[in-house]
C-alpha cells in the first residue's frame, strides 16, 4: 500500500512552484497562468499523484514536452526517476529555469517527433498537455512505444475534451483556445490502439475550471482560495455521468503492447 505524502511535504511542493513562477513572471516568462494561483498548482499535484497510484514501483519515466517542469518535479519527488524532455532551445531561459534550480536531467531535442533515447529504455512516459499539440500524433506515438519497455505504460493527460463547456466557451465566446484537435474518450482510445497501446483506466478531469483566466484578477484569487473544496467537489463531479461527459479533459493510462 502507498504511503500518503504529509500535507507538509505536499505545502512545501506547492510552495517551492509557486516561489519559481513568481521569479519567472518577474522576468518575463509568460504562459504561466496555470501555475500562477494556488488551486492551479494543486491541480497538478493531484496529477502527480494519479500517476503515482498507477505506477506504484516507480521506475524511469520521461515527461515528454515537459513544460514548465512542475511534473517533472511533483513526480521525482513521489520516486519516479525522471528525464524532463523539451524541444525549447537550450539556452538558459526564465521558462526552464525551475527545471535547472532543481537539478533535473533535462534533455534538448530538436527534431519535433523523434526521440533521442534508446529503445526500450524507460519505464513510463508521460504526455500532460502535449500530445493534442504535435503536428504528427500517430508518428509520435510510434516512437514513444519504441522507447518504452514492453508492459511499458503510457500516461495521457490534458486531452481536450471535445463536448467541454470550458471548451466551447473559450473558442467561441473568449477566442482563447489554442486546441486545433479535441478528443473523446472513444477516440483516444482508438488513437493509441491504432499505435498498439492497450487501454488500462480512462477517466475524465477539469470538470471544474481553474485557471479563470479571463476574468479580472480579484475575481480569479477569490475563485481560487478554496482549493480542497474544489478539488473535491470537481473529483466527485468528474465521476458522475452525464456531467462527467462535459469535463474539460479527457485522460488514460496505456499499456505498451
Amino acid at each position: 500500500m502507498l504511503k500518503k505524502r504529509s500535507a507538509r511535504a505536499e505545502s512545501e511542493e506547492m510552495a517551492a512552484i509557486a516561489r519559481a513562477v513568481e521569479r519567472s513572471l518577474a522576468e518575463g516568462c509568460a504562459g504561466l497562468h496555470h501555475l500562477s494561483t494556488p488551486l492551479g498548482r494543486a491541480s497538478y499535484l493531484r496529477k502527480a499523484e494519479v500517476v503515482r497510484n498507477l505506477k506504484p514501483d516507480g521506475g524511469r519515466l520521461l515527461d515528454w514536452g515537459c513544460g514548465y517542469g512542475q511534473m517533472s518535479f511533483l513526480l521525482r519527488n513521489r520516486g519516479f526517476e525522471v528525464v524532463s524532455y523539451t524541444i525549447e532551445a537550450e539556452e538558459p531561459s526564465p521558462w526552464n529555469s525551475f527545471l535547472r534550480e532543481q537539478n533535473l536531467e533535462v534533455v534538448y531535442g530538436e527534431d519535433p517527433v523523434r526521440l533521442p533515447f534508446e529503445e526500450e529504455s524507460f519505464d513510463v512516459v508521460l504526455s500532460c498537455g502535449v500530445l493534442e499539440h504535435v503536428e504528427d500524433e500517430c508518428g509520435s506515438l510510434a516512437e514513444i512505444r519504441r522507447i518504452l519497455r514492453p508492459g511499458g505504460m503510457l500516461v495521457v493527460m490534458m486531452l481536450p475534451n471535445e463536448w467541454s463547456y470550458a471548451e466551447f466557451m473559450a473558442r467561441n465566446i473568449f477566442r482563447a483556445s489554442d486546441h486545433d484537435r479535441l478528443y473523446s474518450i472513444a477516440k483516444m482510445q482508438e488513437l493509441l490502439a491504432r499505435s498498439r497501446f492497450r487501454a488500462v483506466e480512462t477517466w475524465y478531469s477539469n470538470t471544474m475550471p481553474k485557471n479563470f483566466t479571463p476574468l479580472p484578477e480579484r475575481l480569479r484569487k477569490l475563485l481560487g482560495a478554496h482549493t480542497r473544496l474544489w478539488l473535491g467537489v470537481e473529483a466527485c463531479l468528474s465521476k458522475i455521468p452525464p456531467v462527467s461527459w462535459f469535463s474539460g479533459v479527457v485522460e488514460g493510462a496505456f499499456e505498451r503492447v
